[in-house]
């Protein structure tokens, strides 16, 4: 539908109904009959880009770019980096990537005003975006930085909906296979197939490996940076891309987004940007064949910047950890005092659950105390907004049932049951105040008061 539009070529009055044609936008946003002027003045005939049906879509676009290069001139010539920005972008600009970009962006966030009014007019931004990047005139919004207290205080750098558009187009076309391609198997952050899940499982996977071959008595190195993402220099976010990146428009794009988490230090990643995950699992990536393949760790598995090492012998570990310090400081990072060597029968804590191998092989997993606590106290807190009419039940039910599906994971039987049992002591006293009752969560609790009795 798209392309048929791109092909319209008969000269027609201003109307909103042809908001969506190349033709009738500016990049000011303002609709027209007359061609579409770039951001440095010059025309861009797009019928003459769209005249040769034969071309492929890609030709097209090609055959765009270089007419739309001649703004882009140095004593007559296209400058090298220009030219090569313009080869190479073909892929990361083309309207399909920039709109799936944007389909992908949005889910979840459309009751927000931002992204639900940018999507109202979906097909218009995305040309707008389309044409700024093209023009050399697409630059980085303003951010939203905000900070979160659970489980421990963070800042986060979110990007607007257009940025977060394009970084995703760009993510999905080009970017996380060019930078992914030399991950090991257990980095298991921020990918596909992989995360929080993953790496409870992988855990899992290497303890009982361990168990076959070496028996319960080993040691443990678990390691965590100082700081990670604000302490990561630009300079050496950029050379572990470039290493990476040999489309040049796409390493112009990753520059620009480290570059605009600059606030005078030359360092410092922002929390919340998709490409920001990308280059700080590639950061890492050299310490992570460093240690499977020189340092011969058989077990070993990272989530971004928390790492641990399982061997038999201590000394190993020992050197293992003189040799990852000395790898940190030429990167500029540190690890921090969490950072210890403990036996594995004490139980190793990894990602807020403790994994514990017992004399027969079996792995006892379990959630962090502090977890549960919090989770508790936010249960009670609940219970008088419920009282206050600030909330309904099926909000604290809701909650408590994204807890549980959480809990349920590990080996959480009793810790469930308790929370069941505290529940159904709310639900109990609220439907005496209240009159009203849910038949789900009155079974389930019902269910929980009969187990208690039997016990």
């Amino acid at each position: 539908m798209i392309e048929d539009d791109l092909t319209k070529s008969t000269a027609k009055a201003p109307n909103p109904s042809y908001g969506n044609n190349v033709r009738n936008v500016n990049t000011s946003g303002a609709l027209n009959n007359n061609k579409a002027y770039n951001g440095n003045g010059s025309v861009v005939d797009y019928n003459s880009c769209q005249s040769k049906v034969g071309k492929s879509r890609n030709q097209r676009i090609l055959s765009c770019k270089e007419q739309n290069s001649s703004s882009v001139r140095k004593n007559g010539e296209t400058r090298k980096e220009d030219a090569d920005i313009l080869r190479d972008s073909s892929a990361i600009y083309s309207f399909s990537s920039l709109y799936h970009g944007l389909k992908m962006a949005r889910r979840g966030v459309l009751w927000k005003y931002g992204p639900s009014s940018y999507s109202m007019n979906g097909l218009r931004n995305t040309l707008r975006l389309r044409e700024s990047l093209l023009h050399g005139t697409y630059r980085i919004q303003d951010y939203q930085v905000f900070y979160i207290h659970e489980p421990k205080e963070r800042r986060i750098v979110a990007t607007r909906i257009k940025d977060r558009q394009f970084q995703r187009s760009l993510c999905d076309s080009y970017l996380y296979k060019a930078v992914t391609k030399s991950f090991i198997h257990d980095n298991c952050a921020c990918q596909k197939g992989k995360g929080v899940d993953f790496a409870l499982n992988r855990m899992d996977a290497h303890l009982h490996k361990f168990y076959r071959d070496y028996g319960q008595d080993g040691w443990y190195l678990k390691c965590d940076i100082h700081h990670y993402f604000a302490e990561t220099a630009h300079e050496t976010a950029k050379k572990v891309m470039r290493e990476r990146i040999d489309n040049e428009a796409a390493y112009f794009h990753v520059c620009q987004i480290i570059d605009s988490f600059d606030e005078g230090d030359k360092k410092g990643i922002g929390l919340g940007s998709q490409v920001s995950q990308l280059i700080e699992l590639a950061v890492l990536d050299k310490l992570d064949h460093f240690i499977k393949e020189r340092l011969g760790i058989k077990h070993y598995i990272r989530y971004m910047d928390d790492f641990i090492l399982l061997s038999k012998d201590k000394t190993v570990l020992k050197n293992a950890l003189f040799m990852i310090e000395q790898h940190l400081v030429d990167l500029g990072l540190h690890l921090n005092r969490k950072t210890q060597l403990q036996p594995i029968g004490k139980g190793i804590e990894f990602l807020k659950w403790k994994f514990t191998l017992t004399p027969t092989g079996k792995v006892v997993r379990r959630m962090n105390r502090c977890s549960i606590t919090r989770e508790r106290r936010k249960v009670k807190r609940l219970e008088l907004k419920l009282y206050k009419g600030e909330i309904e039940w099926k909000d604290l039910n809701s909650s408590v049932m994204s807890w549980r599906a959480n809990a349920l994971r590990g080996n959480c039987y009793k810790v469930v049951h308790k929370m069941d049992i505290l529940c159904g002591g709310i639900h109990e006293r609220y439907t005496q105040v209240k009159g009203t009752a849910d038949t789900g969560a009155a079974a389930r609790i019902a269910a929980c008061q009969s187990r208690k009795r039997e016990a």
